[in-house]
């Protein structure tokens, strides 16, 4: 009697519980057909139960919100910063194509809704258009308080004539709108309305007009030397609000040559004059005339960000090409050289040396002081040049000419009669229409450039 019952109850139980596992297999109206709320975005996305649990509901659900993201239109508003980004078209194509990937990843506060059989896995994502809205409007609001406050601290800065200061604050505020810039930034306070990207951008222009690098000295001359060692001072200036220039303290400086080639002492910083100074400890170049340019340090302020989109949204905000700078001329006292040419023409030894006269320029700008007086010299120069008329190609009513050039340079120490250098070009080839005459001048033109490309590298690491 008592195994009796023990079977009837669970006979009671599976006919209870047989509409519930009905009920649970039973497809929602979502999974039937698509919901159309106009109050929501919906994403659906379905997946095969098929590799690991963890995996395949993974899937869907990223297929939900990539279709829910889709529905979220971004417009570039007639207001951004964007329309400021005119020296980099490149970053702006590239944020603009972000904008719309970037919405799934800063999706928040949607429901999540599954459903599963043996075969398949569904899940759908729906977020209120309203709530989306706010909280959009929510992080605008705070991007532009922060921007606001950090501009108005950079404000401050100027007023006290603290432009490093200033610079510093800027960076701030474009960091704080940097997930913004596609969006009206315009911001209402006590004293007005305004953009605050536009603010910014006008700002940071602003303030590089008013910052100065004046050299002490704009042109050095020096002898080499082993024991090399001169003093490049510069001197930073910023014009304050009543027009006065006032010295920059304590702000980093980058010094570096922008023509030539040497070693420099260690990075500085102005002192409380705003004077900043480096040395000249070596010349690896031996170019006659070198240049080396001063320029504010911004990389700091770059390079102390982790994020690759915020260092380039740096870039993008501080110009390199804005940054005031100030160029000191190095003019090299160099050796005296005896040249001697000699130049060949279709066979013929040229009186006038178009070619040779071409090269001495060149040398005589970057390399040597040339004197009439061999004695006197220090290096004997010997260049060679051979010009050959190649074939004449005809085509249908015209003609083009070929010329071949070979050229050679040696330099000799007059003291030990030693060569110290050897280089050569060969099988230069110069085509033009019309006739050899015109094929000869673009051979000139080729042998200066391989002249420039190939020797005159070599010719700045020989010690003369």
């Amino acid at each position: 009697m008592k195994n009796t019952s023990v079977y009837s109850l669970l006979i009671l139980l599976v006919v209870c519980l047989l509409p519930l596992n009905a009920a649970a297999k039973k497809k929602p109206d979502w999974v039937k057909q698509r919901p159309n709320d106009p109050a929501y975005y919906i994403g659906i996305g379905t997946t095969a139960k098929s590799g690991s649990e963890i995996d395949y509901k993974r899937e869907a659900r990223s297929k939900a919100l990539k279709e829910m993201s889709s529905e979220i239109q971004v417009t570039i508003s007639s207001n951004s910063v964007l329309h400021q980004i005119e020296n980099n078209f490149e970053f702006r194509e590239e944020y603009e194509s972000k904008v719309q990937t970037s919405v799934e990843q800063t999706l928040e506060g949607y429901e999540v809704l599954t459903w599963e059989d043996r075969k398949e896995y569904w899940v759908m994502t729906r977020l209120s258009k309203l709530k989306y809205e706010q909280r959009k409007k929510q992080k605008l609001d705070r991007a532009k308080m922060m921007a606001t406050a950090y501009y108005d601290d950079a404000r401050k800065a100027i007023s006290q004539n603290d432009a490093y200061a200033a610079l510093n604050y800027l960076a701030k505020a474009v960091i704080s709108i940097k997930d913004h810039l596609e969006e009206d930034l315009t911001h209402r306070t006590v004293d007005g309305t305004y953009n605050v990207g536009t603010e910014l951008f006008g700002a940071i222009h602003d303030l590089f007009r008013r910052l100065e690098i004046e050299p002490v000295q704009s042109v050095y001359q020096i002898q080499f030397s082993k024991d090399l060692q001169v003093p490049i001072g510069v001197n930073a200036l910023f014009k304050s609000d009543n027009g006065e220039m006032v010295p920059l303290r304590n702000v980093p400086l980058q010094f570096s040559f922008t023509k030539g080639e040497g070693v420099l002492t260690t990075q500085t910083t102005t002192n409380r004059d705003g004077y900043a100074q480096v040395a000249v400890t070596r010349l690896i170049s031996k170019r006659k005339t070198q240049e080396i340019a001063a320029g504010f340090d911004f990389s700091h302020v770059v390079e102390q960000e982790t994020d690759d989109e915020i260092k380039k949204l740096l870039q993008v905000f501080f110009p390199q090409k804005l940054m005031p700078v100030g160029r000191i001329s190095l003019e090299i006292q160099k050796s005296k050289a005896y040249l001697i040419t000699e130049e060949k023409i279709f066979g013929e030894l040229s009186g006038s040396g178009p070619f040779s006269n071409m090269i001495k320029t060149e040398l005589n700008e970057n390399f040597f002081t040339f004197t009439t007086n061999m004695e006197e010299a220090e290096f004997i120069v010997k260049v060679k040049s051979d010009f050959v008329a190649g074939e004449e190609k005809k085509g249908q009513g015209y003609s083009v000419f070929l010329v071949f050039a070979d050229f050679s340079i040696s330099i000799i120490d007059n003291a030990t009669q030693t060569e110290i250098f050897s280089d050569s070009l060969n099988g230069i080839r110069g085509m033009r229409p019309g006739n050899f005459e015109y094929a000869i001048k673009e051979a000139r033109k080729q042998t200066l450039e391989q002249f420039h490309e190939q020797i005159e590298k070599r010719l700045e690491q020989v010690d003369m």
